[in-house]
């Protein structure tokens, strides 16, 4: 960490900022060192926001400076230091004082002014931590927490308490402030050596945990501000039943399809990956299928019951979701899961195992079911987006896209969107391009649904509060419009 002093910037100040942001983005330290090329500060104290124990500022001084020169300007400070000067360095010792009583310590600075090399005014200091304060952080205790209470997102950061996301809401712990060195220790404990230098050289780092008897945690390691800092996700031991999801009859129906392609879509933390474990585990339970998943990294872990289930994970056990999807052709899957499809040769792999008679499942991160058909045909370049267009309007069995909202009394409660492929009318629209026939197909077949008309039936149905209704809908006018039952926001008239 850099800190750069002003004109008038004394090295109190200096230590001051540079402790206040060192907490801030790595935690509590227990010792410190400051550095310039002429000067270093070394602190050490075992509470820094009330105490120090030791502060010593090191210096270059001017030719031909004494000791007896130095301690007669620090007697007349009448702070009782203690001072050394050998091969042309100073070394000032401050007698240990509260960190209120740091202005006090200015006339210092001025003795270090008088004798130095050169100013310390307008400089660069460069800040070392050299210990954090031990902590009694316990991860598994604090994954045990998040389990008690129902919460879904776990933030680890340097420099800050941890944080919770409860029905899709942060809140901070009643935790104390996590150091470098603990995120140091929580990355060894959950992911090993392996992880932590795969984070520490690439940056980014995931991997998953087994809490036993609580769930696994889906680790995503990133660097901010120079410090480690953890998103950890946790997903249960057991995937949650289909028929607890409240979702519509349309993804339940869509389990006993044999070919095919199904999407679940939606941003990030909208529970699609809920929904694709609870799809695969009643596959699992209901019918004798050869089930293949690729994933990065595996979440929901699944048992053998009427099915057999191959997972994979990108990285580990396959190059990528393309290579595995191809792979997969070859190793007679009933059912094929594809973690995501990011990319065009992902998604060119997908639609060609839908043709050739698979089922496939994934997941896009678009926010409505008309984004989708439209981002899938959109990777691919110009010349080719006419057949894929075909191939998507004759493979594409549904999209249900979702968005959670917050449950009256507590809990979330997905609204979906749901388009139903495999009907003349939408696989029109489709392959001749006009997608914008399709909101207003959603809106009109009773076993589809627009967002709009989804939300507007949790709150009629006092699921959801009005607002939390609104938020799911294009806009409020949108809302209002299909509560009155007058016109769709396509301008088509509702049932």
């Amino acid at each position: 960490m850099f800190i750069g002093s002003k004109t008038d910037s004394t090295v109190f100040d200096v230590f001051k900022i540079g402790l206040e942001s060192l907490i801030r983005e790595m935690g509590m330290p227990t010792a410190l060192k400051f550095k310039t090329n002429i000067a270093v500060m070394t602190v050490k104290a075992a509470d820094m926001t009330k105490r120090v124990d030791n502060l010593q500022i090191k210096f270059q001084v001017k030719e031909g400076t004494t000791l007896e020169a130095i301690k007669a300007k620090v007697e007349e400070t009448r702070i009782q230091c203690h001072v050394d000067l050998k091969e042309g360095k100073c070394n000032i010792t401050v007698p240990p004082f509260e960190l209120t009583q740091t202005p006090r310590l200015t006339p210092i600075d001025s003795v270090v002014e008088h004798f130095i090399v050169e100013s310390l005014r307008s400089i660069t200091w460069t800040l070392t931590p050299d210990a954090f304060v031990k902590s009694d952080f316990n991860i598994n205790m604090l994954i045990e927490t998040m389990e008690k209470i129902g919460a879904s997102d776990l933030h680890l950061r340097a420099g800050n308490r941890p944080y919770i996301r409860l029905d899709g809401d942060l809140t901070a712990m009643d935790f104390s402030i996590v150091s470098a060195d603990d995120m140091r220790r929580i990355i060894l404990e959950l992911g090993g050596e392996a992880e932590l230098n795969l984070l520490q050289t690439e940056k980014e780092s995931s991997f998953q945990y087994h809490a036993a008897g609580v769930g696994y945690l889906r680790c995503s390691g990133y660097i901010k501000t120079g410090a480690m800092a953890l998103a950890i996700r946790l997903i249960p031991e057991e995937p949650i039943p289909l028929a607890k999801l409240d979702l519509p009859k349309v993804v339940e129906d869509m389990c006993w399809k044999h070919r095919g392609l199904f999407l679940v879509c939606g941003i990030t933390g909208s529970g699609k990956s809920t929904t694709l474990a609870a799809m695969v585990d009643f596959i699992n339970e209901n019918r004798q299928s050869h089930i293949i998943t690729t994933e990065d990294p595996i979440e929901f872990v699944y048992k053998d019951k009427k099915s057999i289930i191959s997972q994979r994970m990108v990285g580990r056990d396959t190059f990528s979701f393309a290579n595995a999807l191809r792979g997969a052709l070859r190793e007679d899957p009933d059912v094929i899961l594809v973690g995501e499809m990011r990319d065009v040769d992902t998604i060119r792999a997908g639609l060609s195992a839908a043709e050739t008679g698979h089922m496939v499942f994934s997941t896009l991160h678009t926010t409505t079911a008309i984004d989708t058909v439209n981002r899938i045909i959109s990777y691919f370049p110009p010349s080719e987006r006419d057949l894929v267009r075909q191939e998507v309007a004759y493979t594409l069995m549904a999209v249900v896209c979702q968005r959670l909202l917050k449950r009256k009394g507590g809990g979330r409660i997905p609204c979906v969107e749901v388009l139903i492929g495999g009907r003349p009318i939408v696989r029109d629209a489709i392959e001749e391009g006009d997608l914008d026939k399709l909101h207003g197909i959603m809106e009109q077949d009773s076993e589809m649904k627009s967002f709009d008309q989804y939300a507007v039936e949790l709150y009629k149905n006092d699921i959801v509060e009005r607002s939390e209704a609104i938020s799911a809908c294009a806009d409020a006018e949108a809302f209002e419009r299909v509560m009155s039952g007058i016109m769709s926001s396509s301008g088509k008239l509702l049932k």
